[in-house]
C-alpha cells in the first residue's frame, strides 16, 4: 500500500513537470502548483515522521520508567526473601529450642515418675517397719507382764534388771532412729518430688511460650510470602507492560523506516526531475524577473570565470556587488552573514564561492516575493544551497529563486549553483551569504569582497 502511494506521488510530480515542459510562457504559476505538491507531500511524511519519533520518545520515558518501578520492586522483594530467611532461621531455632524444652520436660516427668516410685517403696518399708515395733512392743509388754515393774520384778539380781531396762531402751531408741531416717528419707523425697513438679511447669510454660513465639513467627513468614508474590506479580506486570510498549515503539521505529525510504524515494524523484528542468527553471525566473524590472538578459554560461581573494574564496553573485544588510545583530538577532542586493538582481545568476560538494539544498519554496515574516519554508532561508569546502568551510546561499544543484554534486569555483530570488523570510529579493568555519559562522566579508 505505501508502494503505490509512493508511485502516486511520483507520478503526480511527473505529471505537474510535464504540464511546465508545455506551458513554459506560463511556467512560474505551474512550477509553484507542481512544487506546492510535492512539498506538501513531503511535508506530510515529514510531520508524520516527527510525530512517530515524539511517541517513541514518550514510549522510551515510559519503558524507563516501568524500569525503574521494576527495579525498585525486585530490591522490594530481595528485602523481603531475606527477611524471610532470617525469620525462617529463627523458627529453626526456635523448633531446636523447643525439641530441647521437650525433651527436659520428658526427663522431668520421668524423674517425677521415679521419685513417686522411691517414696511409695520408702512408704511401705516405714509401715513394714512400724508394724514390727508394734508387735515387738506388744511381745515386750506380754512378756514383762505388761508393765515396766515386770521387768523389775523378773529380774533374778539388780544387775539383770538393770541389763534389761537399758535393753528395752535401746530398742526404743533404735527404732525411734529408724522411725525418724524414714520421715527424714520421705521428706526430701517429697521436697524433691516438689521441686522436679516445680520445674515441669516451668518448663511446659517456657514450652508454651515457645510454641507461642513460633506461630507469631510463621505468621510473620506468611505475611511475607503473601507480600513476596504481590511483588512478584507487580514485576510481571510491570515486565509484560514494558515488552508492549518496547513491541509499540518497535512498531513505531519500522513505520518512521518506512516513511523515511519513502522520503528518499520522492526526494531522488524530484532531484532527477529538478535537473531536467533546472534550465527552465532559470528561464522563468529571468522573465519573472523581467516582467518585475530586471532588465538583465544573462543567458551565458552555467561556470563564471571568477577571481578567489587571498582566503580562496571568491564573490557570489559576480556583476551585483551591493550589501543591503550585513553581519551582525540585528532586532536582537545575528544576522549570520551579508545581504547581496542592488537594481536588477532578482534571476541574477548565484555561483559556487569555492569548489566543494552540495550538502544540503532546499527547492520547495514558492514563495518568491518580499514577505514580513517567515513563510516557513527551509527554515527561513527558503531555496537555498549549503556547499562544504574541504571539509573545514561550508558556504550557504538562501533566499533563491530555485537552486540549479543537488545534494552530493560536487561543484567548481564559479558554477552556477541557483538565481537570486526572494524566498523564505525575505523582505525583497536578494542574497544571504554566510561562511561557515567548523560549523560556527563567521563575518563572509572576511573571506569575500565585492
Amino acid at each position: 500500500m505505501r508502494k503505490l502511494a509512493v508511485t502516486k506521488k511520483i507520478l503526480t510530480f511527473l505529471c505537474c513537470t510535464a504540464v511546465s515542459v508545455g506551458a513554459a510562457a506560463a511556467y512560474p504559476a505551474v512550477t509553484d502548483r507542481c512544487q506546492d505538491a510535492s512539498a506538501k507531500t513531503i511535508q506530510e511524511i515529514q510531520e508524520e515522521r516527527k510525530a512517530n519519533n515524539e511517541k517513541i520518545a514518550a514510549l522510551q520515558s515510559e519503558i524507563d520508567a516501568l524500569e525503574g518501578d521494576k527495579n525498585s520492586e525486585q530490591a522490594y522483594q530481595e528485602s523481603l526473601n531475606e527477611q524471610i530467611g532470617y525469620i525462617q532461621n529463627n523458627i529453626d531455632l526456635l523448633n531446636q529450642e523447643l525439641d530441647t524444652i521437650a525433651l527436659d520436660i520428658d526427663a522431668t516427668q520421668g524423674n517425677i515418675v521415679l521419685l513417686d516410685e522411691d517414696i511409695t517403696a520408702q512408704q511401705e518399708e516405714i509401715d513394714r517397719n512400724i508394724e514390727l515395733f508394734k508387735q515387738r512392743l506388744c511381745a515386750m509388754y506380754v512378756s514383762s507382764n505388761e508393765s515396766s515393774a515386770g521387768v523389775v520384778l523378773g529380774s533374778d539380781s539388780f544387775y539383770d534388771m538393770m541389763s534389761r531396762v537399758q535393753m528395752i531402751n535401746r530398742i526404743a531408741e533404735y527404732d525411734d532412729k529408724l522411725i525418724e531416717e524414714i520421715l527424714g528419707e520421705i521428706d526430701t523425697l517429697e521436697q524433691s518430688k516438689s521441686e522436679m513438679e516445680t520445674e515441669k511447669l516451668s518448663l511446659e510454660m517456657k514450652l508454651e511460650e515457645q510454641e507461642k513465639r513460633k506461630l507469631e513467627k510463621a505468621d510473620e513468614v506468611a505475611a511475607l510470602t503473601t507480600q513476596l508474590m504481590k511483588t512478584q506479580s507487580e514485576i510481571d506486570r510491570l515486565a509484560l507492560a514494558q515488552q508492549d510498549l518496547e513491541r509499540d515503539k518497535a512498531e513505531i521505529e519500522a513505520d518512521n523506516a518506512e516513511l523515511a525510504a519513502e522520503q528518499a524515494e520522492i526526494e531522488a524523484e524530484i532531484a532527477r526531475q529538478q535537473a531536467i528542468i533546472a534550465e527552465q527553471q532559470r528561464q522563468a525566473a529571468i522573465a519573472q524577473a523581467q516582467q518585475s524590472g530586471y532588465t538583465s538578459s544573462y543567458t551565458g554560461p552555467m561556470t563564471y570565470e571568477v577571481a578567489a581573494g587571498a582566503s580562496g574564496f571568491a564573490w557570489p553573485v559576480p556583476g551585483h556587488s551591493g550589501i543591503s544588510s550585513y553581519y551582525g545583530y540585528r532586532w536582537n538577532t545575528l544576522h549570520g552573514g551579508i545581504d547581496i542586493s542592488d537594481g536588477g538582481i532578482m534571476g541574477a545568476p548565484v555561483v559556487a564561492s569555492k569548489s566543494g560538494t552540495v550538502t544540503r539544498m532546499n527547492n520547495s519554496c514558492s514563495h518568491n516575493y518580499g514577505k514580513s515574516s517567515s513563510c516557513g519554508c527551509g527554515g527561513g532561508y527558503g531555496n537555498y544551497v549549503v556547499i562544504s569546502h574541504d571539509g573545514t568551510y561550508s558556504t550557504l546561499y538562501g533566499h533563491l529563486t530555485s537552486a540549479a544543484v543537488s545534494v552530493g554534486d560536487y561543484v567548481n569555483q564559479g558554477d552556477v549553483i541557483g538565481y537570486v530570488g526572494s524566498t523564505g523570510w525575505s523582505t525583497g529579493e536578494h542574497l544571504h551569504f554566510e561562511v561557515y568555519v567548523n560549523g560556527t559562522r563567521y563575518d563572509p566579508l572576511g573571506y569575500v569582497s565585492p
